[in-house]
């Protein structure tokens, strides 16, 4: 005897429980992050209970905020741990880039560098510009630059695609000079590398360089002994040959000067929206280890003094 069909209700094909990604990155989650609705429950009692059992270290327990680690940690809770502790001691130690780490503090001039492209990239994810050649260095210090780079990044893995299909990091080195280089910090290059690979709750998938230069070639001699080799492995050297770069990010969302077809971007615009942002930079910045824990962490000024070989 056959048996009666039963039609399945959305609860059966789709997670709807709390917690639950959109329905379009569900597949990804389940295949890639061994996401469901069980383990993802079973993961957050076990990381809130790490959590409790950390001395002098106030972590916030918002359930979207510690999912975030989870899945870029593939779910398991214990290097889903290790990164709130790295992605809350590089900000005690690095306080110049993170003592006011709200948006209002971007100038103008700050806010002209960097932004999130108004689309994503041919596999879905979020796109990150920073334009590195058109920093001016006496307008701008390196401290400010990152800092406005890492708090659009800190919008951006907000979003679940971040968390689950990744994120893509678009840098312009049009007009990139030996001074620019020189300008930079060593430390800090050092630290922002580690938050990519260690800290960040987010899949960090392709670092395309676009109308870069021989000054690009001294950065990066720079920049490679901090580079794990899967990170180093997902940079993309494009110069000016679009050909191959549109096959990742397509025209349609780039401007004129990277071949593209939309409009100049809107800086402006997007800052605006960060502007709204401001209470919960400021309520994330009342996290992390308490203040007689900051010591435990290497400063600025230690980092630099054992980075003079360079």
């Amino acid at each position: 005897m056959l048996g009666l069909y039963r039609k399945k209700s959305l609860d059966d094909v789709f997670d709807t429980s709390e917690g639950a990604l959109p329905f379009r990155l569900q597949r990804v989650a389940d295949d890639e992050l061994g996401e469901t609705s069980t383990r993802r429950k079973e993961a957050l009692e076990k990381l809130e209970q790490l959590i409790s059992e950390e001395p002098d270290f106030n972590v916030s327990k918002d359930k979207d905020f510690l999912l975030r680690f989870l899945r870029v940690r593939k779910y398991n809770v214990d290097a889903a741990m290790q990164s709130i502790r790295k992605y809350y001691s590089d900000r005690a130690a690095c306080q110049s880039v993170y003592c006011d780490f709200l948006p209002s503090t971007i100038t103008p001039a700050a806010r002209i560098l960097t932004m999130a492209l108004p689309g994503k990239d041919a596999h879905g994810r979020l796109v990150l510009l920073v334009k590195l050649g058109a920093w001016k260095p006496q307008e701008v210090s390196h401290t400010l630059f990152q800092r406005a780079g890492l708090i659009v990044l800190e919008h951006l893995i907000t979003d679940p695609t971040a968390q689950t299909l990744g994120v893509c990091l678009l840098m312009d080195c049009h007009e990139l000079s030996v001074d620019h280089v020189m300008s930079l910090n060593v430390g800090l290059i050092k630290r922002v590398l580690q938050y990519f690979q260690d800290g960040m709750p987010a899949r960090l998938k392709a670092f395309h360089v676009v109308r870069e230069g021989r000054a690009f070639d001294m950065l990066y001699c720079i920049m490679k002994p901090f580079l794990k080799k899967k990170l180093a492995s997902r940079f993309r050297f494009h110069g000016y040959n679009f050909e191959d770069f549109h096959k990742e990010i397509s025209p349609q969302i780039l401007p004129e000067e990277l071949g593209g077809q939309s409009p100049a971007l809107d800086f402006d615009a997007f800052w605006s929206e960060m502007d709204q942002l401001e209470t919960v930079f400021a309520a994330n910045s009342r996290c992390g280890y308490t203040r007689k824990r900051v010591n435990d962490f290497a400063t600025e000024e230690e980092i630099e003094k054992s980075l003079e070989f360079f």
